[in-house]
């Protein structure tokens, strides 16, 4: 990974010393579970865990129209949960280019809940020869299912959060967006003090990406961290065995 707004900018494994602002917000989470690498040069990044390590596999969250990166499996992620997709806007679009030259670079499709794609995705996808491989989306909460909540989150699709949060039946009192990857000031983590106090514990809810980017310089005495509930995000493959045949 490139560790997004991170300081380290040389092939790095991410261990518990590091926080969000050294090595991004996403490393952070995904180093909780597998060896996380950052590197802001991908080919440096990759040589350098071939040289120093033993893996059978390196996924990588970019470079899938990279053709310097080489015996790569490409996997196209479409999410049926991200609406009014841009299918066209290069390089801004959802899928970098036309959504039918990305499924020809995909050596396999993974869709996560089909059941909410549009019609267009859908024809894109059935006249193509690619295999398919099917996931679902399951929520829940870190510490209470109160209904009542604040959501404040600085992620790339704030309202994707939101309206999760309202599918599961939760009455959005208040809708609080930053930048993504935004870095949490002293001053804006007391002010989300604050709008907890005057709310019952746990009304506070955010994201885990967000929760990563909550510590020990911006939140020194826990208080915010004690206060807020999480929305854990996890994902179920149909048949993870199917994958596995696959990138064998």
């Amino acid at each position: 990974m490139k560790g997004y707004s991170g300081s380290i900018k040389e092939p790095t494994l991410v261990t518990k010393k590091h926080r969000s602002n050294d090595v991004g917000d996403e490393s952070i989470l995904l180093s909780n579970i597998s060896d996380t690498f950052v590197s802001n040069n991908r080919t440096k990044g990759l040589k350098y865990i071939n040289d120093n390590f033993k893996y059978d596999f390196i996924v990588m969250d970019d470079g899938y129209r990279d053709v310097s990166v080489e015996n790569k499996i490409n996997i196209l992620v479409i999410d049926g949960n991200i609406s009014n997709i841009n299918h066209y806007q290069f390089p801004a679009g959802d899928y970098i280019g036309k959504l039918e030259t990305s499924i020809n670079l995909a050596d396999f499709i993974l869709i996560v809940d089909p059941d909410k794609l549009s019609n267009q995705i859908k024809k894109s996808i059935s006249s193509s020869s690619k295999i398919i491989i099917q996931a679902s989306t399951h929520f829940k909460n870190k510490c209470s299912e109160i209904c009542d909540r604040v959501a404040f989150t600085g992620i790339g699709l704030p309202n994707k959060f939101y309206r999760s949060l309202i599918e599961r039946n939760h009455n959005l009192l208040d809708k609080i967006a930053f930048k993504n990857h935004h870095r949490f000031t002293k001053e804006e983590i007391e002010q989300l003090i604050n709008i907890g106090k005057s709310h019952k514990k746990y009304t506070l809810i955010t994201t885990e990406k967000d929760f990563v980017r909550i510590d020990d310089q911006n939140d020194p005495n826990h208080k915010l961290r004690k206060m807020i509930d999480v929305q854990i995000i996890e994902i179920k493959f149909d048949n993870v065995n199917s994958i596995l045949d696959i990138i064998k």
